[in-house]
């Protein structure tokens, strides 16, 4: 090779050399615009004139717009874009418990008297919308806002080239000429204005998101499409310690034995009591009115609890689906949305409180609890209707927040002077019968709510979800408010009195202490004490429902969807008829008897369930031993219900049946806790056996119960206080 050429390629060596060096330093300006852990601070930048420019986003303080801010000279159907100037080129991964702290500055000049759409902002990866708001402030005025938005499962991870944006929404019309009569809006120049700021502004706003960006080799960057089998089984699944089942055989055969030895001994163990014959007669020879009141009509009866248990259940099913879904898609939250279930859950952790309340004051001339029933829907309707005065109910949910704790107060309220009603009303031998009547319609209440207003929403709007549940409750209201408890009690304050009139007036004095003394008497009694073991112990096999999703989605396959269906739908049909044929058999062979048969029931198809492992790939055979299973506990919870309705004395209704309620509450709670340290333990199928166990306690909390012996015993005191006074 001549010198010449040995010069060329020395060149050509040496060139490539300093290309392979200067990258870094020639591309730091590219680097600077694109996302990492050391370069997490997004700033907005663009063109003045909005209409005819771009506007964009980089990671880089290092630029400069023309005026500081882009602006349209109009306000209605203003929509627009501000995407990263060019994508990402390598992925991102976000702290999954971090927040993008997102400020940016808006001037808008637009009527503030006119509907329209407030200003809207969505968080998006390419077209996907990953988080939303709303927010409303005042026009005329540069205003910044602050939007906090935490990091979602589905916000976690950004693929390479995929382009982080914010989209910008409004549609108001300009301001009218009398809006413009105001000498701050006229000195403004009172014309139509949209504009947003860029991080170079001069009015002082702050525009920037910054981002936890994390790196790459931190255990907490998980690619979800990266994540093989092994992986994915070891992050949801439970323990892998397994138990033989001939461990379990033991408990269950002995389990069956006693109940078989109970069942010969029907009568000493009053499994078969139903007191119909007798009660029933002997209610009909006390009637002394035409019928018309609860104490005498049975269909009274069954409409008025019925139609308050719908009530009750429309709330609950628009709160916890209709509304939170609603806000969750407008943008609130996780952690806004958990501030809202908590306040509107809050009075129903709490209602027992409202127990002492209703027994110690009380409106004789009306009722014992049909006042306290029309109060609390007076105000649930009051409550709700002042929600349609809230303009934009996801942009202030403190104040959204704080109606709904006071919506439930009443609701509550309501839930406890309905069950003490129930007790009062309802003869010994329409317990079972007429609670899973009450329990079906609350939970038709929970699907008006929940699955009916959540259909319709997307026609009529939230405000229009929230005004149909108006009428609705009004015209339940009719049923107590043109309802009398008893002979002689008058409809309203005002309504004449009637010669029948029961001549109680003088337990309206009744001190709180004496209230707290029949309480005492109350739980005084074997059968009542027996009562409050037996609703502790109702839901310990509860640590089984979180399982279940991990079980058919994650090992199974089902899609979130199928089994969200299966749940929310299938299940609650089939939970609604457990009610129903539960309460129909107690009432004709007993509640205790069908109680206890089924849950041996229940205990037996959950053991099967566990040892049929082979068969799960079977989604036809998981969703009928689902159902059986769903369908007898149904069965036992209605009798319990029942049960504990049975023991309980009336005099003390409101307390003692709320306490009951209470330690169930109390029962599930303690279920839910016992899943972890039990499921991170054991496999499926021991999960399923230890679950069977559980369930066979309610059948050693409920032998010995008496349900005769609060009536006979306390009745009977309170006959005899009366004949001597």
């Amino acid at each position: 090779m001549s010198s010449k050429g040995r010069i060329v390629s020395f060149g050509l060596c040496l060139l490539i050399l300093i290309t392979l060096a200067i990258p870094p330093a020639l591309g730091q300006t590219t680097d600077n615009r694109q996302p990492n852990p050391e370069n997490a601070t997004m700033y907005l930048w663009g063109d003045s004139a909005l209409a005819n420019g771009d506007c964009i986003n980089h990671f880089s303080s290092d630029d400069s717009s023309e005026l500081g801010y882009g602006e349209y000279d109009e306000t209605e159907n203003i929509d627009f874009t501000c995407a990263l100037d060019e994508p990402l080129i390598e992925e991102m991964f976000l702290n999954p418990n971090g927040t993008i702290d997102l400020k940016i500055g808006f001037l808008i000049q637009s009527s503030e008297n006119s509907d329209g759409d407030e200003l809207k902002i969505s968080l998006k990866r390419d077209s996907e919308t990953l988080a939303q708001k709303e927010f409303t402030f005042p026009t005329f005025s540069d205003e910044q806002i602050s939007w906090q938005i935490p990091i979602s499962e589905n916000m976690s991870y950004w693929p390479k080239d995929s382009i982080p944006q914010l989209q910008i929404e409004f549609n108001k019309p300009g301001p009218t000429n009398l809006e413009c009569l105001d000498p701050n809006k006229a000195l403004a120049g009172c014309e139509p204005k949209f504009r947003i700021y860029y991080s170079d502004n001069d009015e002082g706003l702050d525009v920037k998101g910054v981002f936890p960006i994390l790196d790459p080799s931190d255990p907490a960057a998980i690619n979800p499409n990266d994540l093989n089998e092994n992986d994915s089984i070891a992050s949801m699944s439970v323990g892998s310690l397994s138990v033989p089942a001939l461990m379990f055989a033991p408990w269950l055969i002995a389990v069956v034995v006693i109940v078989g030895f109970i069942t010969l001994r029907k009568d000493e163990f009053q499994l078969q009591m139903v007191l119909e014959d007798n009660t029933a007669a002997k209610g009909t020879a006390e009637s002394t009115s035409d019928g018309k009141t609860l104490i005498d009509s049975y269909r009274a009866r069954v409409l008025t609890l019925c139609a308050l248990y719908v009530a009750q259940g429309i709330p609950w099913g628009f709160i916890t689906v209709t509304f939170v879904t609603y806000l969750a898609v407008k943008g609130v939250a996780a952690s806004e949305l958990a501030f809202l279930l908590t306040l509107g859950t809050l009075p129903w952790s709490l209602k027992f409180l409202w127990g002492p309340v209703i027994d110690r004051i009380q409106y004789r001339k009306m009722g014992r609890r049909r006042p306290w029933i029309l109060i609390a829907q007076t105000g649930m309707i009051v409550v709700l209707s002042s929600m349609l005065l809230i303009p934009n109910p996801a942009s202030d949910l403190t104040l959204i927040a704080s109606m709904f704790l006071v919506y439930n107060i009443f609701t509550s309220l309501q839930d406890v002077s309905t069950d003490a009603l129930a007790v009062d009303v309802l003869k010994p031998h329409e317990l079972e019968k007429v609670n899973s009547y009450m329990f079906t319609a609350k939970s038709v209440g929970g699907i008006i709510g929940g699955a009916g207003l959540g259909t319709i929403i997307g026609f009529v709007g939230i405000k229009g979800a929230i005004l149909l549940q108006i009428p609705i409750l009004v015209i339940i209201m009719m049923v107590p408010l043109f309802m009398t408890e008893r002979p002689g009690e008058k409809l309203f304050p005002w309504s004449e009195d009637s010669d029948d009139e029961n001549d109680e007036e003088e337990e309206d004095s009744r001190s709180l202490k004496e209230i707290f003394s029949n309480v005492k008497t109350a739980f005084s009694l074997r059968s009542t004490q027996l009562g409050i073991a037996l609703s502790l112990v109702m839901s310990l096999s509860f640590f089984l429902i979180p399982v279940l999703p991990l079980l058919f989605v994650r090992e199974l396959g089902w899609t979130e969807a199928t089994f969200n269906a299966t749940k929310g739908g299938l299940i609650l049909i089939v939970t609604m008829l457990g009610y129903i044929v539960g309460g129909q058999l107690g009432n004709r062979f007993g509640g205790k008897l069908v109680m206890i048969y089924s849950a041996l029931g229940t205990a037996l198809v959950t053991a099967t369930w566990g040892l049929t492992e082979s068969m799960w790939s079977s989604g036809l055979f998981m969703m009928s031993i689902w159902c059986v299973h769903t369908f007898t506990w149904a069965m036992v919870s209605i009798n319990i219900y029942s049960l504990m309705m049975r023991i309980t004395w009336g005099e003390v209704g409101g307390t003692q049946f709320t306490g009951y309620m209470a330690m169930m509450n109390l029962s599930a709670i303690i279920g839910y806790q016992l899943t972890g340290p039990i499921a991170s333990r054991f496999d499926y199928p021991t999960l399923f056996l230890i679950a069977a166990v559980l369930e066979t306690i309610v059948i050693f909390a409920v032998i010995f119960i008496d349900p005769d012996e609060t009536r006979r015993i306390l009745g009977a005191k309170k006959e005899n206080l009366g004949s001597e006074a």
